[in-house]
């Protein structure tokens, strides 16, 4: 099956997940980081699903699902251990017109649940296309020894960098793009010479750390 990547901006909208295990758990942690409003339905829930109720990070209803928890849902994830309820939460899920993942089964899912590796406002997703969630955990778990937190603050350099070059003619602002991207910046970030990357920095795009205001947090 051939995915459309897409990146959904579900700041502030309802996320129903109906089911309390481990998969559970990992699905609704994913939709915090972003932000969403989660709701969990299940008898029972992990120990930390549990303090994210009590700390009110989501909104917990400890009992079984009903038809009526899907209204008003923006994304719906049916991660219960029966199969058949899961595709039953699918089928109700769509004719209202939610977006809905049915754990384990995507080929009856509108959409599938990459590994993701974060940092910061970097987000990398891998995806077999539902053929095997392992290779996607391997190449992920490779990719996190190369790509360290230099990288999130290197893409907040780039964010700032965008920014302060807005008003610069289209061929030059493109030009520093590219040079200060290519450049050995994260390498220098990540051994912690953060003099001589910012000297390179002020060498292609003529600007300080300072100047793009990023503060001495995100450079330690």
């Amino acid at each position: 099956m051939k995915y459309y990547p897409i990146n959904l901006d579900l700041k502030g909208k309802k996320c129903l997940v109906v089911g309390g295990g481990r998969v559970a758990e990992r699905r609704v942690i994913s939709l915090l980081e972003c932000e969403a409003d989660v709701i969990v339905i299940s008898p029972r829930v992990t120990p930390k699903l549990e303090r994210l109720s009590v700390n009110k990070k989501i909104t917990y209803k400890s009992r079984s699902y009903k038809p009526s928890d899907l209204r008003g849902a923006y994304l719906i994830i049916a991660s219960t251990d029966n199969q058949k309820l899961n595709r039953h939460i699918g089928e109700r899920a769509r004719k209202l017109g939610a977006l809905v993942n049915i754990v384990s089964e995507p080929k009856v899912s509108d959409f599938t649940v990459p590994s993701v590796l974060r940092r910061g406002n970097l987000l990398l997703a891998i995806s077999t296309s539902g053929t095997s969630p392992a290779l996607s955990k391997r190449l992920r778990s490779n990719l996190e020894t190369i790509l360290g937190k230099e990288y999130e603050i290197f893409t907040n350099i780039m964010g700032a960098i965008r920014t302060k070059c807005r008003s610069l003619p289209v061929k030059k602002r493109r030009r520093i793009y590219s040079q200060v991207a290519m450049s050995e910046i994260p390498e220098l970030l990540r051994e912690k010479r953060y003099k001589k990357a910012e000297k390179v920095l002020m060498n292609i795009a003529g600007f300080s750390f300072n100047e793009l205001k990023l503060s001495s947090k995100s450079q330690s």
